[in-house]
């Protein structure tokens, strides 16, 4: 998953008001979609109930739910059918960085700025544990497929592995020169994947999960935004910053890399545009990339054809997240959350 590198700009003006909790896209706003795509993807709900930007997004297994977590502190819960909130907890005094929901919908684990790692209950909003370890905030947080290990990356410069039950550090990995800005776990579980926010030490690493060995170290560039591992755990897809951090417009930001043995299979020659969020479709054949633009754009990251473009507001994308069925994404900007559903037009069959 991403954490989204804010930390490798020095300043960044993102102006986006949208009023309301909860507002009809064919009345508030008609325009969201377009012309072509609005029979691949609708726009059915604007949501507005967070009071700071909204750092992550997740999609319960069972598709039916929305978690959403804040820098304003909080997690909601929220109905994905209707988009009414079901739950709040106040998860955080200082902010919500990062968040993931374990592969049977029972947990929501959180990354917090102040460096701890909370776990909570889906069903009830019950706090279950806290795991301290880091010395700074927690910027990413991802849960093995198999949900026995969750992995902490932190401003620290560290990568946490934890026993998911029991909240027991297994093991801390270093190496990196700069805060942790994404992780990603293959689902075969053999893979750890973590790259680093900075603009000058810009390096993806791969791990070898269970032992914690550093497999191998990929020069990157641009800075790294995302990650994502297809579900054949072949391929590696990293996303990450362009002409806002390098003064040029001719860095490919979208790189394949293959996951065993480290190597560049393609440097993405569509896409300039800096990326900040990306995922996968369940079936691995869709990459859906949020941009710095307000963007959100689908691939067949095989061929390299853009199938899709929304537009957007002229603000970030921080997270974006698609449903188990493929047919929902939900997607944040600032405080907004947006809904979409997705026709069998948007994505590879």
């Amino acid at each position: 998953m991403k954490k989204f590198p804010w930390k490798a700009l020095i300043t960044v003006a993102i102006i986006a008001v949208i009023p309301g909790l909860l507002s009809n896209p064919s009345s508030s706003q008609p325009n969201n979609l377009i012309s072509q795509s609005k029979s691949k993807a609708q726009l059915i709900y604007t949501l507005n109930a967070h009071k700071d930007r909204v750092s992550e997004l997740a999609i319960s297994p069972d598709g039916k739910k929305l978690i959403s977590g804040s820098r304003d502190g909080t997690i909601k819960v929220w109905n994905l059918s209707t988009g009414k909130v079901l739950n709040t907890i106040s998860a955080s005094s200082e902010g919500i960085t990062s968040l993931v929901v374990s592969p049977d919908g029972q947990i929501v684990a959180s990354g917090d700025i102040d460096s701890t790692i909370k776990v909570w209950s889906l069903r009830t909003g019950e706090l279950i544990s806290v795991l301290k370890g880091h010395s700074q905030g927690v910027e990413a947080v991802a849960i093995s497929l198999d949900g026995r290990t969750l992995v902490s990356g932190s401003d620290d410069r560290t990568i946490k592995v934890w026993n998911l039950s029991s909240g027991k550090l297994l093991y801390t990995l270093r190496g990196h020169a700069d805060y942790i800005s994404s992780l990603a776990i293959s689902s075969n579980g053999k893979f750890l994947v973590s790259g680093n926010g900075s603009s000058a030490n810009e390096h993806i690493k791969i791990w070898n999960l269970s032992t914690g060995k550093l497999l191998h170290t990929l020069k990157h560039q641009p800075v790294v935004a995302s990650l994502g591992i297809t579900p054949d755990n072949k391929t590696l897809i990293s996303g990450g910053f362009g002409q806002l951090v390098h003064k040029t417009n001719s860095i490919n930001t979208i790189k394949l890399w293959d996951l065993a043995t480290g190597k560049l299979l393609r440097d993405f020659e569509e896409n300039t545009s800096s990326v900040t969020s990306l995922v996968l479709t369940p079936d691995g054949k869709t990459l859906i990339c949020g941009d710095f633009d307000g963007k959100i754009k689908f691939w067949d990251w095989r061929t390299g054809k853009l199938l899709l473009t929304l537009p957007g507001k002229n603000s970030v994308v921080e997270s974006v997240f698609v449903s188990r069925d493929g047919k929902m994404l939900a997607s944040s900007s600032e405080n907004i959350i947006r809904i979409w559903r997705l026709s069998q037009q948007a994505v590879i069959k």
